[in-house]
């Protein structure tokens, strides 16, 4: 009597990710995820304030139990401090352009206030400019306050080479700076993403009423 072979069944296919796309790696995943909880926890931060935000509501916002929040993030503190970090992580790349010499100075500082416009009115900007580090206790904000300083002497150093140069009259960088960051700074708090300006026409009325002034000249 011959045996016959059992028919060979195929494997079902797995649904973890629809065909031509790559499943992503667990280490992904959870880096996913944590960037999320911070956008969620950034965004209630600068909508509610830091101290009547919960983390019950950063959990809510993002669809998970709190007790799941803990496996990415400790505490609130950790969170808000991480939300301030993730503020100017691509600005690194825009204080390397203003050094580039054979680009006139105004066309680096234009490009620059784009940037920095673009990112403060993004939910992490906007946490750092409307919530800040203040509610921080461990007063980690060495790398905040460092970071920040470096954005102010990029501007110095460019305007002083605009005035060494005779690209700009002579004004005080510091001055400059100041002026800049203060007008930046508050953009945030009356921007809205409907009104007839953009952010980077925004940005351009700053930079020519910071070069030309408003008052006609002959």
């Amino acid at each position: 009597m011959t045996s016959k072979s059992a028919p060979s069944i195929a494997a079902p296919p797995t649904a973890a990710s629809p065909p031509g796309r790559k499943r992503r790696a667990p280490g992904q995943k959870h880096e996913d995820k944590r960037i999320a909880i911070l956008r969620m926890a950034a965004q209630l931060f600068a909508e509610n304030g830091y101290d009547t935000t919960s983390l019950d509501a950063i959990a809510d916002g993002v669809g998970i139990h709190k007790a799941t929040l803990y496996h990415y993030l400790p505490n609130k503190e950790t969170i808000l401090y991480q939300c301030l970090l993730a503020s100017f992580e691509d600005l690194d790349v825009e204080i390397a352009a203003m050094r580039d010499r054979s680009v006139p100075v105004l066309d680096r500082l234009r490009r620059f206030v784009r940037s920095l416009a673009r990112a403060q009115n993004g939910d992490f900007g906007r946490c750092l400019v409307l919530v800040g580090e203040r509610p921080l206790a461990l007063a980690p904000g060495g790398k905040i306050k460092e970071f920040q300083r470096r954005l102010d002497m990029a501007v110095r150093e460019l305007t002083l080479e605009g005035v060494l140069s005779g690209q700009l009259r002579p004004v005080d960088p510091g001055l400059v700076s100041a002026m800049l960051f203060g007008a930046l700074n508050w953009v945030p708090r009356w921007f809205r993403p409907d009104k007839r300006l953009s952010l980077d026409e925004v940005a351009d009325a700053f930079v020519d009423m910071l070069a030309l002034g408003v008052v006609p000249r002959a």
